[in-house]
């Protein structure tokens, strides 16, 4: 008995477009991680990755989070200085992991 297998090369065709458009998409919308990557890795001096920008980005918003609102309520500001806490180590464990 002969078996036969079919492949549409259209469906193959349309699922490596898939990919590749969000391949495309996914380095368009890391531009701005890696541009600060490039900013950072000259600001001190170390070769950063995106995971450690990343954490850099995250500690300094958690600050502007503390730091700024001036009328949030008084657990919320703990709430936001235990974020900016917890985000310096975070990004202490990240830039002492190389």
């Amino acid at each position: 008995m002969e078996q036969r297998i079919t492949i549409n090369a259209e469906n193959t065709k349309g699922a490596n477009a898939k990919k590749e458009a969000m391949r495309r998409l996914a380095d368009w919308l890391m531009e701005p991680v890696d541009w600060l990557t490039d900013y950072y890795s000259r600001l001190i001096e170390e070769k950063l990755n995106r995971s450690q920008t990343l954490w850099l980005v995250n500690a300094q918003v958690a600050l502007i989070a503390a730091v700024f609102p001036a009328d949030i309520s008084l657990m919320a500001r703990a709430i936001n200085m235990l974020w900016f806490g917890w985000a310096l180590e975070k990004c202490r464990e990240a830039l002492h992991k190389q």
